[in-house]
């Protein structure tokens, strides 16, 4: 509100200095205005479409061909994510220290490398399930240092107000070309084999090399720290702080029963729906359609919001549940888009918060440890989640997820009243702090 009552924009004085108040709303797009963000962002929608298509091939592949159960689907898990679980954090702590560029380029290549041998493997008839296991431990490795360093980059192609915007943009690209790379990928697996999918995914990366090479030096990226930049200093910073330390302890419980696509849908179409790969492939581009929405209802949000990210929990509990207790797969499909949109949320909420709340020298690693609970609690979470699904049936790992959503979203709102109460805290001691 400005001094004349109204909502968009007025005059403040902060450090001595006029600053004109911006509007609550950005355009959705507006990070595109910057060359390297267009560029970067454009080989990333098409790298990401590989990814997808063999995220669902693989799945379908153990889970399918080779004879996997839930507990194979989550062993796969564990050989994928665990890297990410014990090196993502160093590897955010890298990104604040080295030229990040030069890193995806490594990450890149090895990513792409290690599709193509999956799938000439494949093709071939040589591929057996401890190769399966071997080729997703490269690749988790891999990603362990891409994932961490690719989003903290996301924040050097922008000027710093344009952070959350970039960072929304980065989620939509990942969730709208999953859209794509998920049918494609159910499509190709039903009429011409997984092997194809992962040499299409080998090829992708290409795509992403390209706009790597052309990005050059980045204008908005932030100088390295003079610190030694310890990962300890980001953990601590972020528990101190707290609305991160709420935001990251609501997500780290739906990082670990709810978001577990790969093994819950699979195990649902493979087992509850008695239907083949492509029924697979739609339900996850439905689930990516509603990401998508979310992604792009946040790029407009100029401010992150904690109590969004709850509440988005809260609707990733009740569309779980709904989507266990679905019918068949139109049913489960009309639940697939709102659990979308609600992950979506969750994961964008959080992206703003975190370079909100942190100095830009700290953005690697605060954004790694993100990456952290996202990814590499996933082989905490997916062979739980797969064993209960094995043992008591595929219903019941998406009641185990619903579950999660609801009690992250509870015991986030319960921890919420103590950070409006040490924020006031914070503006009454230190006013000049708070309003800057």
């Amino acid at each position: 509100m400005n001094a004349l009552g109204g909502p968009k924009a007025g005059i403040t004085v902060a450090s001595g200095s006029l600053e004109l108040e911006a509007a609550p709303r950005l355009s959705t797009f507006a990070s595109l205005r910057y060359p390297g963000a267009g560029r970067y962002f454009t080989g990333l929608t098409l790298s990401m479409c590989g990814s997808w298509m063999q995220s669902i091939a693989l799945a379908w592949l153990v889970g399918k061909r080779l004879g996997g159960d839930g507990g194979a689907l989550g062993l796969l898990s564990v050989f994928q994510f665990a890297p990410m679980l014990f090196l993502g954090a160093w590897a955010g702590a890298i990104a604040d220290r080295r030229d990040k560029r030069q890193i995806m380029v490594v990450t890149q290549l090895l990513l792409g490398l290690s599709a193509l041998v999956l799938g000439l493997l494949d093709i071939s008839g040589h591929i057996t399930m401890p190769l399966v296991l071997g080729l997703a431990g490269v690749s988790g490795v891999a990603s362990a240092f891409d994932t961490p360093v690719r989003r903290a980059m996301v924040g050097d192609l922008v000027p710093k107000h344009l952070i959350p915007n970039a960072m929304a943009l980065n989620t939509g690209v990942i969730t709208s070309s999953r859209v794509f790379g998920m049918m494609l990928g159910g499509f190709v697996v039903k009429y011409a084999g997984t092997g194809w999918c992962f040499l299409a995914n080998g090829v992708s990366y290409g795509f992403m090399l390209i706009a790597l090479t052309g990005l050059g030096t980045r204008a908005h990226a932030s100088a390295p720290p003079k610190t030694d930049g310890r990962v300890m200093d980001a953990v601590s910073h972020v528990w101190r702080t707290p609305v991160l330390r709420v935001a990251m302890i609501a997500t780290s419980i739906v990082s670990v029963l709810t978001f577990n696509y790969a093994v819950t849908f699979t195990l649902m179409v493979k087992n509850a729906f008695k239907r083949d790969a492509d029924i697979l492939g739609w339900l996850l581009a439905a689930t990516s359609v509603g990401s998508f929405a979310g992604s792009m209802i946040a790029a407009r949000k100029r401010e992150p919001s904690l109590n969004l990210l709850l509440g988005s929990c809260l609707g990733m509990g009740l569309s779980c549940i709904g989507f266990g207790l679905s019918s068949g797969p139109i049913v489960a499909a009309a639940f697939s888009v709102p659990l979308g949109l609600s992950g979506g949320l969750v994961m964008t909420q959080l992206s703003g918060l975190l370079p909100k709340h942190s100095p830009s020298s700290m953005r690697g690693r605060v954004l790694a440890l993100q990456s952290v609970v996202f990814i590499g609690s996933t082989p905490i979470g997916s062979p739980i989640v797969g064993l209960v699904s094995e043992h008591s049936g595929a219903r019941w790992g998406m009641y185990v997820g619903g579950f999660g959503g609801l009690i992250a979203g509870l015991v986030g709102f319960a921890l919420s009243g103590s950070v409006h109460h040490e924020e006031a805290f914070e503006s009454a001691t230190h006013p000049v702090a708070a309003n800057q």
